[in-house]
């Protein structure tokens, strides 16, 4: 364990393995979920519910489209659901892990062949952010249209990387194939939702349940609090172990994320210290009567600090003309496979972006490259 790590108070919560619920707080529910990539896991919550008249449960956030996961969740609903229907979805943004399943959740489920298995057709809550990017990405024939249209070259990720100094041709090629990543692992949605408003709270269990609005991870992330179990289900915003990934993507090649993310997290300072975070990875924090330090407002701390420790180190390297290329080895000086070069590489522009939207740093375009040097 590091040092930020031992600052952490942990849950003394038993982790649940595949195919189980863990208790976590009176009606709320822990389940973890397989994925295929370096971060192998994330966390998903069931929440009992009523809703029109009948009992039953919600899913917070759904996990990523594939067998493992379909089996995972046919074999939670028939040990633990008790005949109950599932009521509602809920993710808290658009990232595949999160929404994934979301099509299938509220279809009952089907089979193979297309069958339901349970007569539940729970709707889908989100903000609108969240689901018209997942709607606009998860659709195959736009990433189809948009590979043929004229500026589809400018959109890629291939090019956008290549533009900030990707020299390596075999990580242009994969780069190349990542294009209708997202539409893989997200493959449908469901057509209509419910969006969720920072204003209107939801009501889940017979419980008030705020909606918090972060942005800089993805367009419109939905945080949840709720203030009488004391309890914050922080999605990707606020985690444990890591920190969240902000990632500057061709689609907006100017944006700052970075500075959007720091500014989200205030929205959470008003909470108290000894809330229990449920994140979406690692293991829940806080609670326990924490007065002082080792939940949320420490965590908070340290996010904010970590990152201007990156963007300290980001400034120092371009103190000569630099490529993000050039500057990630410095943000991330551990060996990366080409799942996490794509996201280490987004980050560091995101760092190099705040730092050119905060004027400490030019941005120069030298024959089709763009360099960054401190002011």
């Amino acid at each position: 364990m590091n040092k930020l790590e031992s600052e952490i108070h942990y849950a003394p919560l038993p982790m649940p393995a595949a195919g189980e619920l863990q208790q976590v707080a009176k009606g709320v529910y822990w389940l973890r979920m397989p994925l295929p990539f370096a971060l192998d896991h994330i966390n998903l919550w069931l929440v009992e519910d009523a809703l029109d008249g009948r009992e039953g449960l919600t899913a917070i956030d759904t996990g990523i489209s594939n067998d493992d996961t379909k089996a995972l969740w046919q074999q939670i609903a028939q040990s633990y659901f008790k005949g109950r229907p599932l009521l509602r979805v809920v993710s808290t943004h658009m990232h595949p892990d999160h929404v994934g399943l979301a099509h299938w959740l509220c279809q009952g489920m089907p089979d193979p062949e297309g069958q339901a298995q349970f007569e539940w057709r729970p709707p889908l809550a989100m903000t609108l952010g969240e689901y018209a990017t997942a709607r606009l990405w998860s659709s195959r024939a736009l990433a189809e249209e948009t590979r043929q249209a004229p500026d589809a070259q400018a959109t890629s990720m291939a090019e956008h990387f290549r533009r900030h100094g990707m020299t390596n041709q075999d990580d242009y090629a994969k780069a190349q194939k990542r294009d209708g990543f997202y539409g893989s692992m997200v493959p449908s949605l469901p057509l209509n939702y419910q969006r969720l408003l920072p204003h209107k709270p939801l009501t889940i269990g017979g419980m008030t349940w705020d909606i918090i609005i972060g942005h800089g991870h993805s367009p419109e992330h939905a945080a949840l609090f709720c203030k009488d179990l004391n309890l914050l289900v922080s999605g990707d915003m606020v985690l444990p172990r890591i920190s969240t990934n902000m990632s500057v993507w061709a689609t907006e090649p100017d944006a700052d994320p970075l500075g959007l993310y720091l500014d989200s997290l205030r929205r959470f300072e008003h909470l108290p210290e000894d809330c229990l975070i449920l994140p979406s990875h690692g293991k829940p924090f806080g609670g326990e009567r924490l007065e002082t330090s080792g939940g949320l407002h420490t965590r908070l701390r340290q996010l904010h600090e970590h990152h201007d420790d990156r963007l300290s180190e980001a400034l120092a390297f371009c103190q000569t003309p630099r490529t993000a290329a050039q500057v990630l080895p410095v943000l991330f000086p551990r060996a990366l496979d080409f799942h996490q070069f794509t996201f280490a590489m987004g980050e560091t522009l995101a760092h190099l972006n705040r730092l050119w939207h905060a004027q400490c740093v030019r941005r120069d375009c030298i024959e089709g490259v763009f360099y960054f040097k401190a002011a």
